[in-house]
């Protein structure tokens, strides 16, 4: 079976400034919604405490909802997971402090009444680490052990001692038992097992996400390094707009769509930049040796002609690819959903820029040649000239001396 003929040829250089418009287009208006409208940070890099929920007897997502709604809590925050017969979900709250004020009152009020109401000096919640307080007190030191008889009334309280003078952590079972809690009572006592919990700090959230783009920028730096070195510094600009060009946009539809940004995306882009990388690596390969067994045809014709021979190649890899996706899609279930679209659109917008932007921009950049060399010829013949200041010509260095004064003789006559 033959997906494309032998000898059919599409203009696809042709049309290269209407796919640029398009491309300029659709990648200015992901960059305005990411800016403008902001991406649906989720928990891995906002913080807070993701709860994963199994009832025992059925249980519709809507109810579960309309419980949680009396904490305050929107309706996004429920997700089905496993299918409609396994009643189980995920319950994600973004704000740490979350039900924590309670607790805090709670134990702030034992310490008061077994060492007075002047006993604390400082009380600072931390949620980095968890649902947890750091008290200073006053006076003399006192042993754990009499704080732990203190708080023996607080359910869940645990007693650490702290590395300053005077100072213990009290960590609190904060928001999971309170959500069960809320659970329990709203769900009109239905029975149901705490299955995960996981809880991530704002200040670790915020890391995480700058690693994330740190390690996608990383990356396509280090591809605008290899594909020069590969190939020729004309090519490499090409691979990388293109890269960013399929980041945008699919970012851009995320952000439209209001999906939830997490680590398993991070992990889709750069999924995303290593397929349209390596489909972009083949029809750059084929041009590269088009190029040396066709000297004398033209740039955009041997660029199209190059398209054309590897286009059965890259449709057939991006339809099974896709195939592939579409399975996950409506198999998958919503905890593997979100990774499986984002690399649905990335092989679609892959597909489309290793086409229209990657392999045309080999074009662009032959043609700003001349003018490039006409702005870093001056240096380069600077760098040439100073070693022999230093000292006698070399016999190299008398050659190029030499062509070069018969290269500029000839073109003023």
């Amino acid at each position: 079976m033959q997906i494309i003929k032998p000898g059919t040829e599409f203009d696809f250089v042709g049309k290269r400034k209407v796919a640029g418009i398009i491309s300029g287009i659709m990648v200015a208006c992901s960059l305005l919604l990411f800016f403008v409208k902001g991406p649906n940070w989720g928990i891995d890099f906002t913080g807070g405490t993701e709860i994963r929920l199994r009832f025992h007897e059925e249980v519709d997502i809507s109810e579960l909802r309309d419980g949680l709604a009396r904490l305050g809590l929107s309706n996004d925050t429920v997700q089905e997971v496993g299918g409609d017969d396994k009643g189980e979900f995920v319950v994600r709250i973004q704000d740490p402090t979350f039900g924590t004020e309670g607790l805090r009152e709670e134990v702030e009020g034992a310490l008061h009444t077994a060492f007075g109401e002047n006993w604390i000096e400082e009380s600072v919640f931390d949620a980095q680490v968890g649902a947890r307080f750091s008290i200073r007190y006053a006076g003399d030191a006192v042993a754990l052990v009499e704080i732990e008889q203190a708080l023996s009334g607080v359910e869940g309280a645990l007693v650490q001692k702290a590395l300053d003078d005077n100072t213990v952590y009290v960590k609190l079972p904060g928001l999971p038992s309170r959500i069960q809690e809320e659970i329990k009572g709203s769900m009109n006592n239905k029975s149901f097992e705490v299955l995960q919990v996981d809880s991530v700090g704002p200040k670790v959230g915020g890391e995480l996400r700058r690693q994330g783009f740190i390690a996608i920028f990383a990356t396509l730096a280090l591809v605008l390094v290899y594909v020069g070195f590969r190939f020729d510094l004309a090519f490499a600009p090409g691979a990388v707009v293109a890269l960013i060009h399929d980041v945008c946009i699919v970012v851009g539809v995320f952000v439209l769509m209001g999906r939830e940004f997490n680590l398993p995306i991070i992990g889709a882009l750069l999924t995303i930049i290593g397929y349209s990388l390596n489909d972009t690596i083949v029809i750059y390969d084929r041009i590269r040796e088009n190029m040396e067994r066709y000297r004398r045809l033209d740039i955009p014709k041997l660029i199209n002609d190059s398209i054309n021979q590897t286009l059965a190649r890259t449709l057939a890899t991006s339809l099974t690819t896709l195939m592939a996706m579409t399975a996950f899609l409506a198999l998958g279930g919503p905890v593997i959903e979100t990774f499986a679209l984002a690399i649905f659109l990335g092989v679609i917008f892959g597909t489309y820029s290793t086409v229209y932007v990657a392999s045309p921009t080999i074009l662009l950049m032959q043609d700003m040649r001349p003018m490039l060399e006409k702005v870093f010829a001056p240096m380069a013949n600077e760098m040439e000239e100073e070693p022999t200041a230093a000292g006698p010509k070399s016999e190299a260095e008398k050659r190029r001396q030499d062509r070069r004064a018969r290269k500029d003789a000839s073109t003023q006559v």
